[in-house]
């Protein structure tokens, strides 16, 4: 007779799975592109040439080679500054400037301009990513077919572990690397925490309104960063903020994972809506850290 298996088991299995596919790829792809700038090649058509962090660490920088036809218009983005001749903050905005040879790309690529070509891979990765999260959410909260929601969730996962990999390579992948070992380890601590009960997260209804007004807060916030230029000090707060408001999330889940056990849920359905809640707090603070190290 085979022992029943707790719910606690169930959920983290699955919750390690899937972030074991999404850590595990994000760290393919810093693996490939290194192995990609050694040997002179690409990497999901990406080229990659060297540079060095504030810590004298070898930070791989992804660009597009760019065609052999010339002229071709090359673009780079000014932040936000004061302009000492006006006597006015100019907003962030994108200049462009004509390369007629390789030697002025080179020249241009060496001052922070690019050449916006080969990115339709990588559109179509997020436009995967993104119709089956939906798709995993609506499977995840209405537990018509497990089946069905894992194999949307491990899609979802491998579309995110690119897409990840990519985000870390076009910032610095020695603290995207940094980051997967944090959220990994508040993870288990606030599982550690959450799950013991010491405090009932999960039945604090003020706590609840807060961290639902707070989450819609960080919603608008970033749809006016669509439109709107904020400084650097500004996105780091908010990342800040981010990072500390997805702990709570994280408590309040793993608590709610305590209770559910106790109420006899004991159910693949019921571990799978828990694993893919706690999911989403994991990649969710692990973006706000990216960000807050993005502009520190």
């Amino acid at each position: 007779m085979l022992l029943e298996t707790t719910l606690l088991f169930k959920t983290m299995l699955i919750l390690s799975a899937q972030i074991g596919i999404v850590f595990g790829l994000a760290y393919f792809c810093i693996f490939k592109a290194r192995k990609a700038y050694e040997t002179n090649t690409k990497f999901f058509g990406m080229s990659f040439r060297a540079a060095m962090n504030m810590k004298r660490d070898l930070d791989l920088v992804p660009f597009i080679e760019p065609p052999k036809e010339f002229p071709i218009i090359m673009k780079k983005r000014v932040e936000e500054k004061f302009n000492e001749e006006t006597k006015k903050i100019e907003k962030a905005h994108t200049v462009s400037k004509e390369a007629n040879s390789r030697e002025e790309v080179l020249e241009l690529m060496g001052d922070g301009y690019y050449y916006g070509h080969g990115g339709d891979g990588i559109v179509q990765l997020f436009a995967i990513w993104v119709i089956t999260l939906f798709a995993t959410t609506f499977y995840a909260t209405s537990g018509i077919s497990i089946v069905t929601g894992m194999t949307l969730f491990t899609i979802q996962s491998l579309a995110m572990g690119f897409l990840l990999g990519i985000i870390m390579l076009e910032l610095d992948e020695n603290d995207g690397i940094k980051a997967l070992k944090l959220v990994l380890l508040i993870t288990i601590l606030a599982g550690f925490i959450g799950y013991s009960d010491i405090y009932s997260f999960a039945e604090n209804m003020i706590l609840q309104v807060i961290l639902l007004f707070a989450l819609l807060g960080m919603i608008i916030f970033s749809l006016i960063r669509n439109f709107m230029a904020f400084s650097r000090q500004a996105i780091r707060i908010k990342a800040i903020f981010g990072a500390f408001l997805w702990c709570l999330f994280l408590l309040v889940d793993f608590n709610i994972l305590k209770k559910q056990s106790g109420l006899g849920n004991n159910n693949w359905d019921t571990a799978f809506e828990i694993a893919f809640t706690i999911y989403l707090d994991m990649i969710n603070l692990l973006l706000e850290i990216l960000d807050a190290m993005s502009n520190s």
